[in-house]
C-alpha cells in the first residue's frame, strides 16, 4: 500500500505539471487578448479626446466670430436692401432720403450731399441746392415707369414732354408742401405754368400729389437724373 501510495502519488506528480503548465498558457493568453484588446480600446479614447473643441475662451470667440459678419457686410446688405425699396417705390424712396436729411446733422455740407447722392441704385434719387442754399429732393421718376400716384391737382397722364413755343418742357410732379411753398414764393400758380429756370432747365407743373404726411410732401418728381439738372 505505501509503494502504491508512492506510485499514486509519482503518477500525480508526473500528471500535474503539465496541466499546470496549459493552464498557466492559456491564462497567459487570455491575460494577452484582454490587455491587448484594453490597450487598442485606451488608445481609440485617447484619439477620440485628442480632438475636442479648443478652450472655452477661444471658442466661444470663434463662434462669435463666425456668428457675427463684419459691420461692412452688414452695412452693404442694409444698403442693398434699401436700393430694391427705392426701385420699387417712389414714396420709400422719398421717405428714406427725408429720414436720411433730418437726421443728419452734416446734411448741408458737400460731402453728406455727395455720399446721399449715391445711396440709391440707378441715382434715382438724389438732392439738389437751390440758389438760396435750401436742399430740395427729386426723384427720377421716367415717363416710361407705370404711374400710380394719387394727384391733389392735375392729370398725371399728362406727365409728357410739353412743347411750349417751340421749346421742349419737362413734366414736374410736386409733394403738396413744396407745391405751397413754392406758390408763395411766386415761382407757380396753378398746375400748368412753365418755369423757365428751373435748375436750370424748363419744366412745366404737370401735377401736385395728395397729402402723404411723409416725405413725398416735400419731394419733386421729375423725368431727369441729377446729372441733367445744375
Amino acid at each position: 500500500m505505501k509503494y502504491g501510495g508512492i506510485k499514486i502519488k509519482q503518477i500525480e506528480s508526473s500528471t500535474n505539471p503539465l496541466s499546470g503548465k496549459t493552464s498557466a498558457l492559456v491564462l497567459t493568453m487570455v491575460i494577452l487578448v484582454l490587455g491587448t484588446f484594453f490597450y487598442f480600446a485606451a488608445i481609440g479614447n485617447s484619439a477620440v479626446m485628442v480632438v475636442p473643441s479648443p478652450p472655452s475662451t477661444s471658442g466661444t470667440s470663434s463662434e462669435q466670430m463666425t456668428s457675427s459678419p463684419p459691420t461692412t457686410l452688414n452695412n452693404n446688405n442694409n444698403n442693398d436692401n434699401n436700393n430694391n425699396m427705392i426701385g420699387n417705390n417712389p414714396e420709400n424712396s422719398a421717405n428714406t432720403a427725408m429720414r436720411y436729411l433730418e437726421g443728419s446733422s452734416e446734411v448741408k455740407t458737400q460731402s453728406a450731399i455727395s455720399l446721399f447722392d449715391h445711396l440709391q441704385q440707378g441715382n434715382k434719387m438724389f438732392t439738389k441746392k437751390n440758389v438760396d442754399g435750401d436742399i430740395k429732393l427729386f426723384y427720377y421718376y421716367t415717363k416710361d415707369e407705370p404711374i400710380e400716384i394719387p394727384l391733389e391737382e392735375g392729370d398725371i397722364n399728362s406727365y409728357q414732354i410739353h412743347n411750349i413755343g417751340s421749346q421742349n418742357y419737362y413734366p414736374l410732379i410736386l409733394g403738396i408742401e413744396e407745391a405751397r411753398m413754392m406758390r408763395e414764393e411766386g415761382i407757380f400758380t396753378e398746375v400748368g405754368d412753365p418755369i423757365k429756370d428751373f435748375f436750370g432747365k424748363k419744366v412745366v407743373i404737370v401735377g401736385i400729389m395728395k397729402k402723404t404726411n411723409g416725405a413725398l410732401d416735400l419731394a419733386h418728381l421729375i423725368p431727369l437724373t441729377s446729372g441733367e439738372l445744375n
